[in-house]
């Protein structure tokens, strides 16, 4: 990282607790947390700066506003944090023999899996103290607008255009690994399927988070969507079919009723059950008659006591739910993003 030049605009992440490591990328960096403290030597800096290097930057934030600005830098942290949780949970939480596999996963394997192996979600909290942007060397408060990020995740390259902004200049990656933060990026930049996905699986940060439900379905359904459009493109292009077979079987289960669908959108859109945390409020909320005692049970007779008995899942029943969706979620975006999406050149 080149600690002799910062710019004077960017956004403002304002804590000393660790969170995503230093950055420097074809299209985003983030300073070195380090800096020297004259008495105690090296110490941790209360604030650093976050850019996206774009050849317009200097000229970007009179020309979009501060809240543009701060909402566009968001959603470029959110790439960042998207990239830091698929190393994570590549690299310390998926078992070694998952990753071996060629064969296509079960979701039942992944309910046994989950029995022995605890699921944490791995959250840096870069997007959590990013509250400020940098104007010309002043630092400035901006309220958060998520409405606005999701214009930015969806309409990037668009938006860019409509404000006389320079499109992001094309590069050649070398490497077309996903642990590679470049190309990861270069995707969600080129791809707004990839953009959304990154952006939806950044904001995810716990189980009990009121979105939590939103954002895993939103995720779902449109590497879903994706699917069924590209998927004839994704089998001529694609030199690891057994990558392309795990990504098609993993998502039929959460989408089709013969398999698991009852506990991804079977619970997700049931307003019956979950009142106003579901997706829909379209039907009458069902008064429970209990609370789940069981032990020992699997995802699909949770759910099913609960919706065909009125037994509630208690908490622990519930968490185990939970991870269940997030798993599954985090292993199919993963091996989603293996797909040939888009060349490298």
């Amino acid at each position: 990282m080149n600690k002799s030049f910062l710019p004077n605009s960017g956004l403002v992440v304002s804590s000393k607790l660790p969170n995503l490591p230093a950055l420097e990328s074809f299209y985003m960096e983030y300073e070195d947390e380090e800096t020297f403290n004259a008495e105690d030597g090296y110490d941790t800096k209360s604030e650093r700066l976050f850019w996206i290097r774009h050849k317009d930057l200097d000229s970007m934030l009179p020309l979009v506003g501060e809240s543009n600005f701060f909402s566009f830098h968001r959603v470029f942290l959110s790439y960042y944090e998207a990239h830091f949780k698929l190393k994570n949970f590549w690299n310390h939480q998926i078992p070694a023999e998952m990753k071996q596999e060629r064969e296509p996963l079960k979701i039942d394997e992944i309910e046994t899996m989950l029995e022995t192996q605890d699921m944490h979600i791995i959250d840096s909290g870069a997007l959590n103290y990013a509250r400020y942007i940098l104007n010309a060397g002043k630092k400035i408060y901006v309220e958060e607008n998520h409405f606005q990020e999701y214009l930015w995740a969806t309409q990037m390259n668009e938006l860019l255009q409509s404000y006389n902004l320079s499109r992001f200049e094309n590069v050649k990656i070398e490497s077309n690994d996903i642990l590679n933060s470049s190309y990861l990026f270069k995707g969600a930049i080129i791809k707004k399927e990839i953009s959304v996905v990154l952006y939806e699986w950044a904001n995810i940060y716990s189980y009990t988070q009121t979105d939590f439900i939103k954002r895993i379905s939103n995720i779902l359904e449109t590497i879903n969507n994706d699917i069924k459009r590209n998927k004839e493109l994704y089998d001529q292009k694609s030199n690891k079919a057994w990558v392309n077979n795990l990504v098609y079987f993993l998502s039929k289960q959460v989408n089709d009723n013969k398999y698991y669908r009852k506990c991804f959108f079977g619970v997700f859109n049931a307003s019956d059950l979950f009142g106003p945390y579901s997706r829909h409020g379209s039907d009458e909320i069902k008064s429970i008659k209990g609370v789940n005692k069981q032990e020992d049970i699997d995802c699909k007779t949770i759910i099913s006591e609960w919706r065909t008995n009125g037994i509630l899942p208690r908490d622990e029943q519930f968490m185990k739910l939970f991870k269940l969706w997030y798993f599954t979620t985090s292993y199919l975006v993963i091996n989603w993003l293996r797909l040939p999406h888009f060349p490298t050149k």
